[in-house]
């Protein structure tokens, strides 16, 4: 007999939350911090982070301005390994001046940077800086193993402070901060938008993210979805992280990160990477201001494969076959689930898992009775081996979406299961329910653990992936 399972492929399903998992990210002090000094706006370079921060330079001379403070500088911290960084080294010494400089932001490939810097370099005298010399953004390309070819934007201006960039990846939109005076208070977050490759024009965000008090440090993530700080959003105290997601054409209402990013204390310039796992951002809670990496304290599935429809169809067919006389006798299979179809080769479905006898009989025709039995086969109708995402593949935004893991069958007792919804809302159990609130295909995972009886040995783990797709109403 020749079976042949017939196996539809689910598309990968994604999901979108509307809040984060407060109890499933850790947080540590990166190793280049100091007591004495401030760190902080960590951006993503190079395998690495760069940062500003005002500890004095070894190999310059150190200015003060007019309040006896070291201007900052941009410095760069490698990855030695996963979460492991180097102490820092300064970044881009040709670029530098006496003067303020960070944070930055770079295009996709690295080969463009807009940094904040002091406008007006010229030094007043001795180690002394002027006091009143406003900051705007620049733009500086790498070329010829160096950063070079510096020019300012055209909104910068004397009268304002602009800076604090973020380019989007795809190098269309530069959100930025200033102090225009047209603005709703202290410093508004502002988007350029590219026009033949320049930015020119800008405009305000609006009263839904920008309030009177200071909105600052804005992160763009590849999902399009918006991070800030503000101190007009309410919060735990002093500055806070908040997101806002853009929904035709609407910035929606902001919503706060729970602890740990969030705490009484200024909190700000939070980068996320793609997959959500790991974050950054600075925090003065430690009586310092200092850089923090935020990272999942959830296993990590390294593989997360498209899940497989189960499917309990089967071809049947005998290559044995006997020369009967067709006009008295005629092959009859028996499924053993109480089923049976006439014909050499047929098709049949199961409706479950089991254990099945199947046999091929050669009825006659006038008697219906068994004639001969061909051939007896003990048939096992199992789910594919992996966990296994039961949901719907269309919700609607404000609809509650129930998630379950009841028909995973990977082999071993699991003993955890772990969804990601595919926006930093992660979360555990069996049976979950999530909310979305954007529409759009999104991927939800669904990674389960084995029990360890023994401390020595590492626990099996499996990964699956489900596309949702959520409408609007």
């Amino acid at each position: 007999m020749r079976k042949n399972i017939y196996i539809i492929l689910i598309s990968i399903l994604s999901g979108y939350c509307s809040a984060y998992g407060q109890f499933y990210f850790g947080i540590r002090k990166l190793p280049f911090n100091h007591s004495n000094t401030q760190e902080f706006s960590s951006v993503f370079y190079n395998n690495g982070i760069i940062f500003c921060s005002d500890k004095r330079s070894r190999y310059f001379s150190n200015y003060t301005d007019l309040q006896n403070n070291i201007p900052t500088k941009i410095y760069w911290s490698e990855q030695k390994k996963p979460g492991k960084f180097s102490g820092g080294e300064e970044f881009a010494r040709e670029l530098r001046t006496n003067y303020w400089h960070g944070p930055v932001t770079f295009s996709k490939d690295g080969e463009v940077m807009y940094f904040t810097r002091t406008i007006d370099v010229e030094k007043k005298r001795g180690n002394s800086l002027k006091g009143d010399t406003a900051y705007g953004i620049f733009r500086a390309e790498w070329s010829g193993g160096k950063w070079g070819n510096v020019t300012p934007l055209p909104f910068n201006r004397l009268n304002k402070l602009t800076g604090f960039p973020c380019l989007s990846e795809d190098g269309q939109q530069l959100f930025f901060c200033s102090t225009d005076s047209r603005g709703y208070g202290g410093f508004d977050i502002y988007v350029s938008h590219a026009k033949n490759g320049q930015f020119t024009n800008y405009e305000n965000l609006g009263p839904v993210i920008n309030t009177p008090e200071n909105d600052i440090f804005p992160f763009l993530h590849k999902n399009n979805r918006l991070y800030f700080a503000s101190r007009g959003h309410g919060g735990k105290g002093g500055l806070d992280i908040f997101y806002s997601d853009y929904i035709d054409g609407v910035w929606q209402q902001p919503v706060a990160l729970p602890e740990p990013f969030n705490s009484p204390y200024d909190d700000f310039a939070l980068i996320f990477n793609n997959t959500f796992d790991t974050a950054y951002f600075t925090s003065t809670r430690g009586n310092s201001m200092d850089v923090y990496m935020a990272y999942s304290t959830l296993p990590v599935f390294e593989t997360c494969n498209q899940q497989e429809e189960n499917n309990y169809c089967y071809t049947f067919y005998e290559k044995r076959k006997l020369e009967i006389d067709t006009t008295m006798f005629d092959y009859e299979w028996d499924f053993g689930d109480g089923t049976r179809e006439r014909g050499l080769e047929t098709q049949h479905c199961y409706a479950k898992t089991g254990s099945y006898t199947v046999k091929l009989n050669i009825i006659d025709l006038v008697t219906k009775e068994v004639y001969f039995n061909e051939a007896t086969y003990n048939m096992e109708v199992e789910d594919i081996v992996q966990p296994y995402i039961t949901a719907v593949d269309t919700a609607y935004i404000g609809e509650e979406v129930k998630f379950n893991a009841l028909k995973s069958n990977v082999g071993f007792e699991i003993d955890g299961y772990y969804w990601n919804f595919g926006d930093a809302e992660r979360s555990e159990n069996q049976e979950v329910a999530h909310i979305y609130s954007k529409p759009g295909v999104y991927s939800v995972e669904l990674g389960v653990t084995s029990l360890v009886k023994n401390e020595k040995t590492l626990p099996e783990k499996a990964c699956v992936s489900k596309k949702i797709v959520i409408l609007k109403r």
